[in-house]
C-alpha cells in the first residue's frame, strides 16, 4: 500500500510541474490587450438638475360671485377667448337689487331724520345726545348701502383682462352659494410657466435666471426653453423648495395641465472630470462617499495601472471624477473591462480598434469551424 502511494507522487508531481509550466507560458505569450485612452482633463462643470412640474398659464384665476343665489346666465363656454370687461356670467338680481333700494331708502330717511332734529337741537328742543343717535343711524345706513352696492356689482362677473376661459363649472338657473368657483380664466398675454420642487442641495446651486430645458410627455419630441424666475426661500412640508419657471413661447400646441420633464443649468459647479462610464471597473461607496476603480497608463513599461478615484456622480454615460487622478494622466476607458493591474496593452486610435475588433468577430467563428 505504502509503495503505491509512493508511485503515485511520484507520477503525479511530474504532472502538476508540466501543467504550472504550460499556463505560466500561456500567460507569458498572452497579446497586449488593445485599449484606448484620453488625458483627464479637469475643468468646472455644473451637473444639470432634473425636476417635473406642471404647466399653467402665469395668470389663472378661478371666478366666483359674491353672493349667493341662482344662475340668470352664462355667455361663454371652455376654450372661449374674452376681451377685458366682457360679461362673462350674473346671478339673477331681482333679491340683490331690492336690497340696494332698501338701503338707499334707508339712507333718504336717515338724512331727513338728521336734518330734522338738527334743526329741533338748534332750538334747543332736542338733546345732543338724540341728535348724535341720529348721525349714527345715517352712518349705519350708508355702510349698509356700500355694502348692497359691492354685493350688487360682484352679482356679474367680467372678464379682468383679455384671455381664454379654462374652465365653466356651472349651468344657468344653478343655485350657487358665496365664492363657489363658476369660471377659471387665464391671462394668455403673462405667457406661461410650470412650477415644481427641488431639494435643499439643489437649491442652493440654482440662482435666478438660470436656464431650463423642458420636454412634455404629450410632445415627446420638441424641447422648450424656459428660465427660473421664482424661488421659494422656505421649505414647504415635504422639506423641498418650489420654484417657478417661465416660458417664453406662445406655442398654440401647449395645454394648462401638460406634465413636464425639467432640465436646470445651474449657475454653481465644481471642478471634475468627466470619463466615460466604461472607464470604471468599480465602484463602493464607503461612509457616504462613492469611489471607484479605474486604469491608467504606465506610459514607460505599457501596463495598466488600477487607481482609486472619487466619484461624485453619474451623468448620463460620463462618471464625474473629483480626485485620485493628476491632470492629463492617460486614462484607459475602452478595453479597461478586460484588463487587470500591470497586464501589457497596445495602445491604438479608435479606427484601429474598430477594425480590429470586426477582424476578431469575423476570425472567431472561422476558427471553430476549422475545430
Amino acid at each position: 500500500m505504502l509503495c503505491g502511494n509512493l508511485f503515485e507522487k511520484r507520477v503525479l508531481l511530474p504532472f502538476f510541474v508540466i501543467i504550472l509550466h504550460t499556463l505560466s507560458a500561456n500567460a507569458e505569450d498572452k497579446p497586449p490587450v488593445a485599449v484606448q485612452v484620453q488625458p483627464v482633463s479637469y475643468q468646472e462643470y455644473a451637473q444639470p438638475i432634473q425636476a417635473s412640474g406642471i404647466l399653467s398659464y402665469k395668470s389663472q384665476q378661478t371666478l366666483s360671485f359674491k353672493t349667493s343665489g341662482p344662475v340668470e346666465n352664462i355667455q361663454v363656454e371652455a376654450g372661449d377667448q374674452v376681451t377685458k370687461g366682457q360679461l362673462l356670467a350674473q346671478l339673477a338680481l331681482d333679491e340683490i337689487d331690492a336690497q340696494v333700494d332698501e338701503a338707499t331708502a334707508r339712507v333718504s330717511l336717515a338724512r331727513k331724520n338728521l336734518k330734522r332734529y338738527q334743526q329741533l337741537h338748534k332750538n334747543n328742543v332736542l338733546s345732543l345726545e338724540k341728535l348724535q343717535s341720529a348721525e349714527t343711524e345715517l352712518t349705519i345706513a350708508e355702510s349698509k348701502l356700500r355694502i348692497a352696492r359691492f354685493n350688487q356689482a360682484y352679482s356679474s362677473i367680467h372678464a379682468s383682462a383679455s384671455g381664454l376661459v379654462l374652465q365653466r363649472h356651472v349651468e344657468p338657473n344653478e343655485l350657487v352659494s358665496p365664492y363657489q368657483p363658476i369660471l377659471v380664466v387665464a391671462d394668455e398675454s403673462k405667457g406661461w410657466v410650470i412650477r415644481s420642487s427641488v431639494t435643499d442641495q439643489d437649491i442652493v446651486r440654482m440662482a435666478l435666471g438660470n436656464k431650463t430645458t423642458i420636454r412634455f410627455d404629450a410632445l415627446p419630441n420638441q424641447a422648450f426653453s424656459g428660465t427660473v424666475t421664482q424661488m421659494t426661500p422656505l421649505a414647504s412640508g415635504t422639506g423641498t423648495f418650489e420654484i417657478e419657471i417661465s416660458l417664453p413661447v406662445f406655442s398654440s400646441l401647449l395645454r394648462s395641465g401638460f406634465i413636464g420633464q425639467i432640465e436646470i443649468l445651474p449657475s454653481r459647479g465644481r471642478k471634475v472630470a468627466l470619463v466615460p462610464v466604461s472607464a470604471i471597473i468599480q465602484s463602493e461607496v464607503n461612509d457616504l462617499q462613492q469611489t471607484a476603480k479605474v486604469l491608467i497608463l504606465n506610459q514607460q513599461q505599457l501596463t495598466a495601472e488600477l487607481r482609486s478615484v472619487s466619484l461624485a456622480y453619474l451623468d448620463g454615460g460620463m462618471a464625474a471624477i473629483t480626485d485620485g487622478i493628476a491632470q492629463d494622466e492617460p486614462l484607459i476607458t475602452t478595453g479597461a473591462g478586460l484588463l487587470r493591474d500591470g497586464e501589457k496593452v497596445n495602445v491604438i486610435d479608435s479606427n484601429t480598434l474598430a477594425v480590429k475588433n470586426s477582424a476578431t468577430l469575423h476570425k472567431e467563428p472561422k476558427e471553430q469551424q476549422e475545430r
